[in-house]
């Protein structure tokens, strides 16, 4: 009988996180973020994609979404700020958990105003530190609370070894349009050494990014008396971003393991020709973080324990009116999120009624927020806490050899919202030793923080409501991995969410009166906080993989995807139902070719049907602009292994050179206004050059 006791012991190396399986590069993976132990792919209670270290280190890689945006069932297109954002199954990147080795690396919502949200989503440990990406679609509340509903991102690096080893890596992208977008180049490096043999190491990590600003022009400018009005509005300036970190790993004996991991990563981003005066908005984003972890491996099973700290700053926003040259500092806000957590994994065998492996836990968070913006209705200096305490039990029972059930509770209490309980339920069977079934049911939940839960104003232009409800949200997935013999896998799945009380904001011009009684005073438009109702997603992912022929392979993934309000008093901006900004058809094919130390891969990309956004993130349309133009990118990369310790990657960006920077013009009061027909403002082709050594 398949009783996976041992596996479970070994497999809880702690590092918490649940992720679910419907993988697209190999069947046999093992994952650890579905249950917090280690299982096979095909095992695990959830869709699962999983990103190897091989494949982040083929192709550039400058954050987080750009790490995942092979992954089905996951958008990714070009932020403001020249980073990636995403969303999974119709979810933004606020709706996602992202963890490094099982351990939260979300700042608070107060850093998602304005647009600005996505540079605290560009922390990524250095490439050559990751050994895997796992990605979780759908909500994983039970296990990992309110920032789980859409989905979660594990980022799992290699421990600390028993011998001397490092890694190095430099590249650098050239823009063949230097004179539109801006070049970049980084450096990241990792090396771990033993202190004390078989008792205590130590690794070290950083890395540098740069990137210049981009160059985009209208056609004309949007005000003859503003010529700086020239530039696309909100397009990528300049960014630098580092990062240093050290862990340091104590074995105390064949029981037990304590680690300290201490960690500052700090971003600079701007974004060029921002409101209505075409102002350079520039900001400055600092983290500290602070692990201490336990594992401990017993008799009766294991026990993770750890204390967490992340300190956020953002420096305020620093904006240059281009047409009097004067620079004005926004407000500085802080984030402070403090995690304590235990949790245990037991395996219990039950003879001849199977086994479980039951996992449970306690986790409390204190999250804080403060701002010291001092404009009217301003919650000045003043601080915006919250105290959640959340206890979570799943049992995962293995019927029989074939048949594996999964349930699990959590009860989640807030110091500002009364108790919720989230069950999930999932159901694997193993039809043959070829095919596999997998479906179910969990329920996402999240309060909103308590900045938004006051009236006052807690970022320039935006302010919170105090009748604000939870957000909640059931998902319903089904699906089927098949593996053909001497040919490859594919897997097809299906799944809904019914999203209820979604945080949106409505928008308002200078000197409307908000709900709250205050006149918007800022130029460019005030928001307010409020519930958007209920919205459906629901679609269709499918994932493909061949086996190696002769040196060539093929993966493909393509999604289907429909959200649509489904409240009647919840409209999109050109009165209809669908929700803006989502592609309903999504696909991407890669050809693979390996030939002894050489390797390659040519990959298409597309994005068709996407309904326009708002204008300026309201509740505004773009007049004439309905749907945003498809999408369609062709990448073709290189790898050559110089040595046993050195690679060299070569890839060219957008092959077919697609231009994805074109000006649409209609009238904004009285006056000429642009917008871009594409979703975003991809870059043309462009050369990355990446030279790795290991040692």
């Amino acid at each position: 009988m398949k009783i996976y006791l041992g596996g479970a012991l070994a497999l809880a190396l702690l590092y918490s996180s649940s992720l679910n399986a419907v993988e697209t590069y190999s069947l046999d993976t093992s994952v650890v973020s579905a249950t917090g132990f280690e299982q096979d792919v095909k095992d695990a209670p959830a869709s699962i994609s999983v990103i190897t270290k091989e494949e982040l280190q083929s192709r550039p890689i400058r954050d987080i979404a750009d790490a995942i945006k092979d992954v089905p069932g996951v958008d990714v297109s070009v932020s403001k700020l020249g980073t990636y954002s995403f969303n999974i199954r119709g979810f933004g990147s606020d709706y996602v958990l992202v963890l490094v080795d099982g351990k939260r690396q979300n700042a608070t919502r107060g850093f998602q105003g304005n647009g600005f949200g996505e540079a605290t989503n560009a922390y990524l440990p250095p490439v050559s530190m990751i050994e895997r990406i796992e990605v979780i679609k759908g909500p994983a509340s039970t296990l990992y609370g309110g920032d789980a509903v859409g989905g979660v991102i594990n980022i799992i690096t290699k421990k600390n070894p028993d011998t001397f080893m490092g890694s190095i890596s430099l590249d650098t992208q050239a823009q063949q349009h230097f004179n539109k977008y801006g070049h970049s180049r980084g450096v990241s490096g990792y090396i771990a050494f033993p202190l004390v043999k078989d008792t205590l190491s130590l690794s070290l990590r950083g890395s540098l990014k740069q990137r210049e600003k981009s160059n985009l022009k209208w056609p004309t400018q949007t005000d003859k008396n503003n010529p700086n009005t020239i530039y696309a509005s909100h397009s990528p300036g300049a960014f630098d971003m580092g990062n240093i970190g050290a862990r340091l790993n104590w074995t105390l004996d064949s029981q037990n393991n304590i680690y300290l991991d201490a960690e500052h990563f700090t971003q600079k981003t701007a974004v060029n020709s921002t409101s209505s005066k075409a102002v350079s908005s520039h900001k400055k984003f600092n983290k500290n973080g602070l692990i201490l972890n336990h594992d401990g491996y017993y008799g009766f099973g294991s026990v993770n324990t750890y204390l967490q700290a992340n300190l956020i700053t953002e420096d305020g926003s620093k904006s240059t009116d281009y047409t009097t040259g004067v620079t004005t500092q926004g407000a500085k806000i802080k984030s402070e999120v403090y995690i304590a957590e235990s949790k245990a994994v037991i395996p219990i065998d039950l003879q001849k009624y199977g086994s479980v492996s039951l996992s449970s836990g306690i986790q409390y968070m204190h999250e804080n927020f403060i701002t010291f913006a001092d404009t009217a209705g301003a919650l000045k200096g003043k601080d915006q806490d919250q105290n959640t305490i959340a206890p979570y039990v799943e049992a995962e029972y293995y019927i029989t050899d074939d048949l594996i059930l999964t349930g699990g509770i959590r009860y989640t209490k807030s110091d500002l919202f009364s108790g919720e309980v989230i069950p999930r339920g999932y159901l694997v069977y193993h039809l043959t030793d070829l095919i596999t079934l997998k479906g179910g049911v969990a329920k996402g939940y999240k309060t909103p923080e308590a900045k938004v839960l006051t009236s006052g104003e807690y970022s320039e232009g935006y302010y919170g409501n105090p009748n604000l409800k939870p957000e909640t949200s059931t998902n319903y997935e089904i699906g089927a991995i098949f593996e053909i013999p001497q040919y490859g896998n594919f897997s097809l799945t299906a799944f809904q969410t019914d999203f209820k009380d979604e945080l949106s904001s409505d928008s308002y011009e200078l000197n409307d009166k908000l709900p709250n009684g205050i006149t918007c005073s800022v130029v460019d438009g005030c928001y307010y906080e409020v519930n958007r109702g209920k919205n459906q997603a629901k679609g269709i992912e499918f994932a493909t993989q061949t086996r190696v022929w002769n040196g060539f392979s093929a993966n493909a993934s393509y999604t289907y995807m429909e959200k649509h309000y489904k409240s009647g008093e919840t409209r999109n901006v050109f009165g209809g139902t669908r929700v803006e900004n989502m592609p309903r058809h999504t696909a991407i094919i890669k050809l693979n070719y390996t030939q002894g130390k050489f390797s390659s891969f040519l990959k298409a990309t597309g994005r068709y049907d996407t309904l326009a956004k708002s204008k300026g993130g309201g509740n505004r349309a773009i007049p004439g602009l309905n749907k945003y133009d498809n999408f369609y990118i062709f990448d073709l990369g290189f790898s050559y292994k110089m040595t046993k310790n050195s690679q060299v990657n070569f890839v060219i960006n957008n092959l077919l050179d697609k231009d994805f920077f074109v000006p649409y013009g209609y009238e904004n009061k009285g006056k000429i206004a642009y917008a871009n027909r594409y979703q975003d403002y991809t870059e043309g082709r462009s050369f990355w050059l990446n030279y790795k050594l290991d040692f």
